[in-house]
């Protein structure tokens, strides 16, 4: 069994089953700030510190949530890292598009990271699901970091984007468990 089995090998799933409907929340929330950044772009870029804010804490919430499935200090790191980012960019009142861009991109980056390696370690129910979500986390991160200067708006968008398809893999995870929990 690879890291995906707790101790005295049972299935992480089984005790992640009684909570679906948490992951179905926390994905809910994540599809509506999601949305929110890609259709209504005005509010977007005159609230995006806060936008990016609530993007990265719902990510580092759901990191911490899914932390026990991987065994591993790092995903609790990684959702920690995105909490703090996420606070960092709601406190800072004067934040510049550039430190905002870092602010998000080292959150990104590293839980993307260990979103891969924990998709790609053991072979579990919606790894696909997981494995997605850390692709898109790294590529936003990459190009958060290499367009710096880039407008709001399109830091609004690839954030947008991003918070989406994480909500949207959070709730395919939670309807995954919700089946398990059943059987």
């Amino acid at each position: 069994m690879g890291d995906y089995a707790l101790d005295g090998g049972r299935n992480p799933a089984a005790a992640d089953a009684t909570r679906w409907w948490l992951f179905l929340l926390m994905g809910l929330a994540a599809v509506v700030v999601g949305m929110i950044l890609l259709l209504d772009l005005v509010v977007a870029v005159k609230t995006l510190a806060l936008f990016v804010a609530a993007g990265l804490i719902f990510t580092g919430i759901g990191e911490l949530a899914e932390a026990g499935r991987y065994r591993t200090a790092w995903s609790t790191a990684a959702g920690v890292l995105l909490i703090a980012s996420g606070i960092m960019a709601a406190v800072w009142p004067g934040i510049t598009l550039w430190a905002l861009a870092v602010v998000a991109a080292v959150g990104l980056l590293f839980s993307g990271g260990l979103r891969i390696a924990a998709a790609l370690m053991d072979d579990f129910d919606g790894r696909w699901w997981i494995l997605a979500g850390g692709i898109l986390s790294v590529v936003a991160g990459v190009l958060a970091f290499s367009w710096p200067g880039a407008t709001v708006l399109v830091l609004a968008i690839l954030l947008g984007i991003r918070t989406l398809f994480f909500g949207l893999a959070e709730i395919a995870f939670a309807l995954t468990l919700r089946q398990f929990s059943r059987s």
